[in-house]
């Protein structure tokens, strides 16, 4: 098995203690280990970007055409619901979890092969009905599944390569929304969610097949025994930091997911790209510019907040350019000033994305429940993904159409961004 202590990525500091001033105990994480954790987390991320992005928009637009965003927003809704509970409950799981595999492979490969076969069934879906229970299931699955993974470089990575580690998250992320976009936009949908659903597990496969996943030490594991629900939550008084940025990453998130959540219905009814295949063309052509900006400032913002031993002066410019970005949508009704506004919002969300997970693992508050706080923790992604469809349509109806629903977006990601300055940490 590969153990991931070969020689450190090139370029990485050479140790923890040189970076933040303290020897966490861990040795550096190879090239290799880091190229197949991105992988991991591309996989799990391409699962969900292709039916969200564009396959069950167009299912629903084929079967309810006349009311395609209220069925939108309410199967959205409910596969957060279901996200919500399944998000903590997978830390909480994993956490207690002993077994020759190790606490977070198992739940790693269980949720992708429920989420893929989810994917099938949605894929062969013959009514609305069969295609909400089907989502449900798959935000059940994938959540266990990239809950479980994202618990991993807390675990075992040093302090010193937060920063690199998420930035590779981050790239991943982005280059998930492309691929997963790309296979939505160029094949059949039936035959779009099998690939869909085959990436999953081929790349996930190749990490829980390759890499360990080591047990923690016997005072780790003495203090994580005990019933599989929590005994309660991190208090407000020992953890304020981790609540902190736990309120900023929801608003931000918030901002970020209703601008995106219409991006389909923006293109036709806002910017006039009716014609057939035009809107998904569009869509497509803003994924790539996306992805575009995304990728380079993903991975330089991981590595110099690594270098410059800073995470909150990245995560706050990173907010204040979502902000940006949305604001120019809200007042632009030429494709080309949508453009201009993907690319600002790729370099911001790159930083966003890379950052801002490297600061979540610096204010973890519990060694011992790590799998426990990274969950309550998502929940800031989770309840956006919910709130987000209802959000979005109430926006919609009351503040003006899409001007007020993209000020609106600009709006929570700067108190987000200002909000900031409570975390304390790093001052």
């Amino acid at each position: 098995m590969v153990t991931g202590e070969s020689p450190p990525l090139s370029g990485a500091p050479a140790t923890a203690p040189e970076v933040f001033g303290y020897d966490d105990g861990r040795p550096q994480k190879s090239s290799g280990w880091i190229a197949r954790f991105g992988l991991l987390y591309l996989g799990q991320n391409v699962a969900w970007a292709a039916p969200s992005q564009l396959l069950v928009a167009s299912q629903i637009a084929i079967w309810h055409p006349a009311s395609k965003e209220d069925h939108l927003a309410w199967i959205m809704a409910a596969g957060g619901i279901v996200s919500l509970i399944a998000t903590p409950l997978a830390g909480y799981i994993s956490d207690r979890t002993r077994s020759r595999f190790g606490r977070r492979r198992p739940w790693i490969l269980i949720g992708a092969i429920l989420g893929a076969m989810a994917l099938v069934a949605m894929g062969f879906a013959t009514g609305y009905a069969m295609l909400v229970a089907a989502w449900m299931v798959f935000q059940f699955g994938i959540a266990l599944s990239i809950n479980s993974a994202q618990s991993v470089p807390p675990d075992q990575v040093s302090r010193g390569q937060y920063g690199t580690v998420s930035g590779v998250m981050g790239l991943t992320y982005t280059l998930a929304i492309v691929v997963g976009t790309v296979i939505a936009a160029l094949f059949g949908i039936q035959v779009a969610y099998l690939m869909t659903a085959a990436v999953l597990v081929a790349l996930v496969l190749q990490y829980v097949l390759t890499t360990d996943d080591p047990l923690p030490p016997p005072r780790e594991a003495a203090a994580a025994e005990g019933d599989l629900l929590p005994s309660g939550f991190p208090s407000w008084r020992s953890a304020r930091d981790y609540w902190w940025v736990f309120i900023t990453r929801l608003l931000v998130t918030l901002g970020n997911t209703i601008a995106l959540f219409y991006l389909f219905y923006f293109l036709r009814d806002r910017i006039g790209m009716t014609g057939d295949g035009e809107a998904d063309t569009g869509v497509l052509i803003l994924t790539a510019i996306y992805a575009v900006t995304v990728v380079p400032s993903a991975l330089i913002s991981g590595r110099l907040s690594d270098r410059w031993r800073r995470r909150k002066p990245f995560v706050a410019a990173a907010s204040y350019g979502v902000a940006l970005a949305t604001g120019l949508m809200a007042i632009v009704t030429q494709f080309t000033g949508i453009m201009l506004g993907a690319a600002i919002l790729g370099v911001a969300w790159g930083v966003y994305t890379a950052v801002d997970q490297a600061l979540i693992n610096e204010v973890l508050p519990s060694a011992d429940d790590r799998g426990r706080d990274m969950g309550i923790m998502n929940i800031a992604v989770a309840v956006p993904n919910t709130c987000a469809p209802v959000v979005a349509a109430l926006a919609l109806k009351l503040l003006g159409g899409y001007p007020g629903l993209y000020l609106l977006a600009a709006l929570l990601a700067i108190v987000g961004g200002v909000l900031l300055r409570q975390v304390k940490a790093f001052d």
